[in-house]
């Protein structure tokens, strides 16, 4: 064949070429619109599936809410044994309840139906968590009464509002409501829709004949196609979390939702007809089919308008052009540079790349000229000569026979004067028959904005080891202070144990021992208080309550607790309030109370015999309405502090150490959890100090005032002329060494304690030293003692002595067997009336808020914080038992 024949057949075959392209083109486009066809039935179901989980979950929390108020009703009744098993009264319920069946079902289990006929249901799951009070949804497979698979709803039935549970309530739904629920469709196709329990069950299916079947089991099960579809299922019903995919069938794509059904562990599984994806797919792609047709038409005209005018040169050098010119254009943006490099002949030329203006970069010539190029823009002395050993002929060409096609390496190199990192590959693309290389593509990528992200992530990295490398001092900083704050009042405790055992008989230092042993008890417990206040601040668990608290009030409780500290330190304590016009307002009154303590108790402990320690309440109008601005100056004419140290002052186990500073005891915790209860109230606290002349801090808080109830015509206050402050800004009352006042002789005369002399109380401890210890302080307030040493013990020895034999129990939370927690719960739970009223004690070392409405949930009258005191023990069992 001549060379205008392969000329001529070259052409057809590049017409051939591009019409393969363009169908490939079309059959690409058609696919992605099948793709996002998919996509949208993708979305489709999604949106579908959650409206139906919504739908469910309020289906059922509305059927729910339905029987709790049945139940509640029943529960009212007085004879609410009589109404319950009364057939016609559940004929009533069954008619005007939303339900398909309600029965009731006795404290042994049976369940009475309205027509009579009897079933034992006391294995049910339902049944057990309804005797213990709660209320429900279960699902029952195979009932055994309809043999069909239910929804049941259920609720505790008690005798009387808060009696004990006699029964339950239990209604159901029946397989075609639920069916009628999911009932789904998509453009006229009914889709496949299913409520699943997390075990992979299906409570209920839109068809209504998939109910019971296991759809985890099936998904386990599957192999080959669709096994990657089963294997999401299962990691969505694992992970308890929404999915959406799709999968090739026989019949076409599915699109597939898993969404879980709100406030249930229930999930939605539906899925879009595959019928309806197919035709959509059709529809859309209907069009590309026809332009296909035509391309093909006029593609075939062309050829025959070659063969017939025999335009071969000029339709084959238009076509090598424009082939060249999308080629270069292609590679121009792909790389920065191209070159070939033919290995026989030692040549090289650019085919794509910018060139220099003036000319001076050769666009082809030997290797070695293209070599000496590359090196020389290389950056750097020893990455040069590194270069210039690389780009070798003789050791490129050696690991290019050793198998490699590709070889790269980067350096940073200067292009007229811009520095780049650039990488530099040769690609082998043809060899001769002993594999040398003959042939090789050289290119070159701009790869600074890579090396810059490189550069990024490994200093994130270094910062991440670094910020590691802090937090890990830190711990070492805090185990370090804590384990000397803790030593300290540990050494004394122990040591002054020590003391006292070797001076028995000598009752005066006995005593003395121990008051100083509870001196540095009290430390240790306020360390630990402290330490977990400041926990539950950086948690983000520390958590306002809003309530009524008495400004008035609160500076006269400051004032008792801390005059007789300022007598025996020769100091004078001045409270005021100055223009206090609404001395109620609504607040945390305990973390207020934390504040002026913590204010006060610095004051007072820094300030040296003959000083004062003053608190001035000022009240200031506000911008916001019913909101007034409310200044706290706690201000002492204490050592001070200096200039530097007051910028650290609000840093947690920061103290000042120097002479004036040295024996006063301290955590270094108090002024942190200050300043974040104050900015959890949306306020600001401020200092001002100077060494040996004293400090003030100032603390405003925006604050609400409760109502105008305190307040008289005026609008002046009226319930300030009280021992403390008045209304006016007055002292009234202070404390220094004239004596103690009358509120610190009330509460010593209080701590003398009530007598609880002929009183029988249940200690409930497994710690047989704490039990030791508790026994001997209610011993010493009269009362007889009996023990259990867990809350199976508890629960027996309540349940075996009659009515009002314990007049209190004392129960620990923390124990084998069964723990105090559901002791009180079950305690609660007994038929008697009297296990509802008895008085119970929480003893624990949870300490926290949520721990002590733990507590109150499970039934206990109140909570006592380990360790425990005579003092507090006595005033709380005044409370219960009400002394």
């Amino acid at each position: 064949m001549d060379s205008e024949g392969k000329k001529y057949w070259l052409s057809i075959a590049a017409f051939v070429l591009v019409f393969v392209a363009v169908v490939a083109t079309f059959a690409t486009f058609m696919q992605q619109t099948s793709n996002r066809i998919v996509s949208q039935t993708d979305q489709y179901i999604a949106d579908a599936t959650q409206q139906t989980a919504k739908l469910v979950s309020t289906y059922l929390q509305n059927a729910q809410m339905d029987i709790e108020t049945v139940a509640a009703l029943a529960s009212e009744s007085s004879q609410v044994t009589n109404v319950i098993e009364d057939g016609e009264w559940l004929g009533i319920v069954g008619t005007l309840a939303p339900f398909d069946t309600v029965e009731f079902v006795d404290a042994q289990g049976d369940l009475l139906t309205v027509d009579g006929n009897n079933v034992n249901v006391a294995d049910r799951p339902y049944f057990a968590k309804a005797m213990e009070g709660q209320s429900g949804i279960e699902t029952v497979f195979d009932s055994r009464l309809t043999h069909e698979n239910l929804v049941c709803f259920y609720a505790p039935v008690r005798r009387g509002v808060d009696g004990p549970v006699i029964g339950l309530l239990l209604a159901h739904y029946h397989e075609s409501r639920m069916t009628d629920l999911l009932a789904s469709s998509f453009f006229g196709y009914e889709s496949s829709v299913h409520l699943v329990l997390p075990s992979g069950e299906i409570i209920a299916s839109s068809d209504g004949a998939r109910a019971g079947d296991n759809l985890l089991e099936e998904a386990y099960a599957t192999h080959g196609q669709g096994e990657e579809a089963a294997r999401q299922l299962i990691d969505a019903f694992e992970s308890q979390k929404d999915a959406s995919f799709s999968y090739a069938t026989d019949q076409g794509i599915r699109s597939v939702c898993v969404a879980r059904v709100p406030a249930t562990d229930w999930m939605v599984v539906e899925t879009f007809p595959e019928v309806a994806t197919a035709n959509m797919i059709d529809a859309a792609n209907a069009g590309g089919w026809r332009a296909l047709v035509v391309i093909v038409i006029v593609f075939v005209g062309v050829i025959v308008g070659i063969v017939i005018y025999s335009n071969r040169k000029h339709r084959f050098f238009t076509r090598e052009m424009r082939d060249r010119a999308d080629v270069e254009a292609a590679l121009d943006k792909l790389a920065g540079r191209t070159a070939l490099v033919n290995i026989p002949l030692d040549h090289f030329r650019y085919v794509t790349g910018p060139v220099a203006p003036d000319g001076t970069t050769p666009t082809e010539g030997t290797y070695e000229v293209m070599r000496d190029r590359i090196v020389s823009m290389v950056v750097g002395d020893e990455a040069r000569a590194e270069a210039a050993d690389l780009l070798d002929r003789d050791h490129l060409l050696s690991r290019m026979r050793s198998g490699e096609d590709n070889v790269r390496f980067e350096f940073q190199v200067d292009r007229d004067g811009v520095l780049k990192w650039e990488d530099f590959n040769f690609i082998c693309v043809a060899r001769d028959s002993d594999g040398n290389p003959e042939r090789l593509v050289y290119i070159t990528q701009d790869v600074t904005a890579l090396k810059r992200r490189e550069k990024q992530m490994q200093q994130a990295m270094e910062d991440s080891y670094r910020a590691a490398i802090a937090a890990n001092n830190a711990k070492s900083d805090f185990l370090s202070r804590m384990s000397h704050d803790i030593r300290t009042p540990m050494n004394a405790i122990i040591g002054m144990t020590e003391l006292a055992r070797m001076n028995e008989g000598n009752w005066e230092k006995v005593d003395d021992c121990l008051g100083k042993i509870t001196l540095s008890s009290n430390h240790l417990l306020s360390l630990i208080n402290e330490v977990l206040d400041l926990s539950m601040i950086e948690n983000g668990r520390l958590v306002l309550v809003s309530a009524e608290v008495d400004l008035a009030e609160l500076m006269k409780e400051m004032e008792t607790v801390f005059a007789q500290r300022c007598l025996e330190s020769s100091l004078q304590l001045e409270l005021s309030m100055v223009e206090v016009r609404h001395p109620v307002i609504l607040s945390d009154g305990l973390r207020l109370q934390q504040v002026f303590i913590n204010m006060l108790g610095n004051a007072v402990k820094f300030t040296p015999p003959g000083g004062t320690v003053a608190v001035r309440l000022t009240e200031r109008p506000s911008r916001m309405e019913d909101c007034s601005d409310y200044e706290f100056v706690f201000a002492d004419t204490g050592c001070g502090m200096a200039p530097e140290f007051v910028e650290h002052v609000f840093e947690p186990f920061t103290r000042e150490h120097d002479s004036r500073t040295e024996h006063v005891e301290g955590t270094g915790l108090g002024l942190s959890i200050v300043m974040n209860i104050v900015s959890l109230m949306g306020g600001t606290i401020t200092v001002d100090s100077k060494p040996h002349c004293g400090t003030t801090f100032t603390v405003h808080l925006e604050l609400r005032h409760a109502s105008a109830n305190g307040v008289d015509a005026e609008g002046v206050a009226v319930a300030g002329e009280q021992d403390g402050v008045n209304g006016r800004g007055e002292v009234l009352k202070s404390a220094g060494a004239a004596g103690p006042s009358e509120s610190v002789a009330d509460k010593q005369d209080a701590e003398s304690g009530p007598s609880f002399a002929g009183r029988r109380v249940l200690l409930v401890e497994d710690n047989e030293l704490n039990s030791e210890i508790a026994q001997a302080m209610l011993e010493s307030l009269g009362m007889e003692v009996e023990t259990a040493v867990n809350g199976q013990e508890a629960l027996v020895a309540v349940d075996v002595h009659g009515p009002s034999y314990y007049d209190v129990v004392l129960m620990d939370i923390q124990m084998p067997v069964m723990d105090g927690l559901e002791a009180t719960r079950r305690i609660r739970a007994l038929g008697r009336p009297d296990a509802a009223t008895l008085p119970i004690v929480v003893l624990s070392a949870n300490a926290f808020t949520e721990d002590v409405q733990e507590s109150k949930r499970a039934g206990a009258n109140d909570h006592l914080s380990k360790p425990i005191s005579i003092k507090g023990l006595a005033a709380t069992l005044g409370e219960v038992l009400g002394r």
